[in-house]
């Protein structure tokens, strides 16, 4: 049977039996256009060109993307430019299936949801669902994660359970950086912007030869903005304007012919704060989520951060190649923003916090007969010490008396592992991979009560964590520490020995289509759910696992001018980590007493018309729900998955037109989303509307090719909605965190 037959009767047999919720009507389409993808190749094979191979390397070795057995969306660094791609969480509208909203008031914080499963919450007692890598290097902490992208070689977003290759904290898959290595030649550029709302941005980069064999570059950027995107009626201010400089030095150093060593230091400080959250209960402003009335004078958001990291790659004998990755971070954040938009201002979440991460990776790859195999052992070692509370100015701020937590969490995990790619013949390939991780965690707290009589509106950057008038007696408001709460039953240490795994078969009738089936799971670690007020609300959770099946099929038609690629994923998931607000008190209430499945099916359609003319169409489903809740998980009973979207599609053109004297770039892209809820409680406020969004760039380059300008606008349909949703209703207030308005930009590049 022909298998493009074979899979279509099985989505119209099978899965649309089973996957009853879903639009019968959308599955069909699916099925079908896997039945006609050699016609529709035949059919418009006319003045087609060849699309560019990509290059990706999620298995720990370079290997096209049409032949890795993986649900992979991978951007090049010219890519990312013609996009205009900024920051890491720009990546989402370009990938459907996949949210991501900066964390609740906090630009530099990003949580990444991808196939409706992530994590909202930032304070270091929790892990994110979807780990971020740059350069190999994990980055632990949601708060530092919105990365800047700039000089880089790729990003590649893998879909799905990642638990064997990357280990813990990719239950919904990674994200991988890739910055540009140095070069032996002496070259640069400079660039610089202006946009909306008086903004001001700088870059800049220079490669340089220090000796024969030792090259650096050192590249670097600045962002100011004038005016602030939201509008402060209470204090007649704007606020919200972003802040931020890097800075990155990388030093490759060839000793010989078979090996590399590259240094890298990274410094950035993003000051973007001032972000307040739109009360929709507001009399003033509730038609207007850019339009808030705080009262809180001191508002701010801050992240300084510093990387060290070694990276050596060395070809060894028999095809194996070994590589050390060392690394060394150290993170520190402070903020103090308003979560309740009142006058009178009555909720903030004062933080300061310090992030030390250091890692130690070991990795070979190799290759002979007929197997490819990757082997390695890592090394993570994170000590958080956080310091953060609850503002809540109950009557106008006349009760004196906030809850503090001094909390030093760290982690320890080791982990090895292994993967062998076999090939069978005949077209057929089976890969087996696993990993063994030993995961453990531990928190020291203790809860005070401050009766400082600076009162939080008042309080300044300086001031805002002053502790001499900080108590622990539990005669005053019932502190707590870790005595305390291991006496309710807590634990304060969670070991977690744990084995992930993966099992893939792949086959390859030619040279132009692969079927792949495979199997995966992998875990995120557990933690505490310590953004609460009373010892027995500061219960430890356990760890959160996943097992995926996944069917996929990658084909390249038309002599490579046409890829279709399709992919179905179910994934089960026990013991989820949720964050809920209790509408009835307003408290966070924390729970993994619930398992949820998703399903769903991605696609990708990329066609070269011609040379000067690229069109693309990516789509996602998901359907998702819980299948189990126990007992402590009753107030998400009849609730959906937030930010599971039903459908989501991406389409564009790159339409690239010769001029006499130089080249001219167009770039479209639509993006829109079903409608979700973007809060864990589904209130009616938490309701996100179906979005439609269009960004489009304009590119000119003269025949020398020594300067560019770049014009564009993202969100061009200006799309006002909230991303975030926190409903305090019980309290007198609804928070909703906006989404950015409409972005124009024009930039001029001088390359030297």
């Amino acid at each position: 049977m022909n298998l493009h037959l074979f899979v279509s009767l099985f989505i119209e047999n099978y899965l649309i039996k089973e996957w009853g919720s879903m639009n019968t009507r959308v599955l069909k389409i699916i099925s079908k256009a896997i039945l006609m993808m050699p016609l529709i190749a035949l059919s418009i094979q006319t003045l087609a060109a060849e699309l560019e191979e990509i290059v990706v390397t999620a298995q720990k070795r370079s290997e096209s993307l049409q032949e890795v057995p993986i649900s992979i969306v991978a951007f090049s660094g010219e890519d990312i430019e013609k996009l205009n791609i900024s920051n890491t969480i720009d990546l989402v509208k370009n990938i459907p299936g996949m949210t991501g909203v900066n964390n609740v008031g906090l630009p530099q914080a990003a949580a990444y949801f991808i196939r409706g499963i992530g994590q909202d919450e930032s304070v270091s007692t929790m892990d994110p669902a979807v780990g971020t890598f740059v350069d190999g290097v994990f980055m632990s902490r949601q708060i530092a994660n919105n990365s800047r992208l700039y000089d880089l070689e790729s990003v590649e977003v893998l879909k799905g359970p990642q638990g064997t290759l990357y280990g813990r904290n990719t239950t919904g898959g990674a994200v991988r950086i890739i910055t540009k290595k140095p070069t032996e030649e002496t070259e640069g550029w400079v660039d610089i912007a202006y946009g909306d709302y008086e903004t001001i941005e700088a870059s800049a980069k220079l490669n340089f030869p220090i000796s024969d064999n030792l090259y650096a570059k050192l590249t670097a950027y600045t962002i100011d903005q004038g005016e602030g995107f939201l509008e402060n009626v209470t204090l007649n201010r704007d606020q919200w304007k972003r802040d931020a400089t890097g800075a990155r030095a990388q030093f490759l150093f060839l000793p010989n012919d078979r090996s590399e060593i590259l240094f890298t230091v990274e410094q950035a400080e993003d000051n973007t704060g001032g972000i307040v959250g739109a009360n929709k209960l507001s009399a003033c402003c509730s038609d207007d989520i850019y339009k808030v009335e705080s009262g809180l004078e001191n508002t701010w958001a801050e992240t300084d951060f510093t990387a060290y990291s070694m990276k050596a790659t060395v070809d060894l004998q028999n095809d194996t190649q070994m590589e050390i990755i060392l690394s060394d971070h150290d993170l520190t954040h402070s903020f103090n923003n308003d979560y309740s938009d009142q006058v009178v201002p009555a909720y903030s979440i004062p933080n300061l916090s310090n992030h030390e991460q250091k890692s130690y990776e070991m990795n070979f790859t190799g290759s002979g007969g007929d197997v490819q195999w990757a082997a390695g052992v890592s090394h993570y070692y994170e000590k958080s010490h956080v310091l953060f509370g609850d503002a809540l100015f109950l009557f106008g701020g006349a009760v004196a008396g906030t809850f503090m937590r001094d909390m030093t969490n760290t982690t320890d995990a080791t982990a090895i592992y292994a993967d062998f790619d076999f090939d069978l013949g005949d077209g057929w390939g089976l890969t087996i991979g696993g990993r063994y991780t030993d995961d453990d965690r531990s928190v020291d707290v203790e809860q005070f009560i401050d009766t400082n009589g600076v009162p939080w509106e008042a309080r300044t950057k300086a001031n805002f964590m002053d502790r001499s008038a900080w108590l622990s007696t539990a005669a005053i408001g019932a502190p707590f520490d870790n005595a305390t709460v291991e006496a309710l039953g807590t634990l304060t240490t969670i070991e977690v020995n744990e084995f992930t795994s993966r099992i893939v078969v792949d086959y390859q009738p030619n040279d132009n289509v692969m079927y792949y089936a495979s199997m995966g799971d992998s875990f995120k670690g557990g933690g505490w759910a310590s953004r609460v007020t009373a010892a027995a609300d500061f219960v430890d959770l356990r760890p959160e696992f996943v097992d995926n099946i996944e069917f996929g099929v990658k084909s390249e038609w038309m002599d490579d001018a046409l890829r279709l690629n399709l992919t179905y994923f179910n994934a089960d998931y026990t013991d989820l980590q949720i964050t809920a607000i209790d509408q009835d008190t307003g408290a966070f209430v924390y729970s993994n007493k619930a398992d949820a499945e998703v399903d769903g099916f991605e696609g990708e359609m990329l066609y070269a018309a011609n040379d000067n003319l690229t069109v693309f169409a990516n789509f996602a489903t998901l359907d998702g729900g819980y299948t189990e809740l126990r007992p402590g998980a009753e107030g998400i009973a009849n609730k959906d998955l937030k930010r599971t979207p039903d459908f989501s599609y991406r389409l564009g053109i790159i339409y690239d037109h010769s001029l006499e004297n130089g080249e001219l770039n167009f770039t479209g892209v639509i993006n829109r989303e079903d409608e979700y809820f973007n809060n864990q409680n589904n209130t009616p406020a938490g309701l996100r509307p179906s979005v439609s969004k269009i960004d489009l760039t304009m590119t000119y380059t003269p025949l020398d090719g020594d300067w560019r300008v770049i014009a564009g606008c993202t969100n061009c349909s200006d799309e006002t909605e909230s991303h975030s949703t926190l409903d305090f209703a019980a309290l007198g207030f609804i928070t909703q965190f906006q989404d950015l308005p409409r972005l124009w930009r024009v930039s001029y590049k001088y390359n030297f």
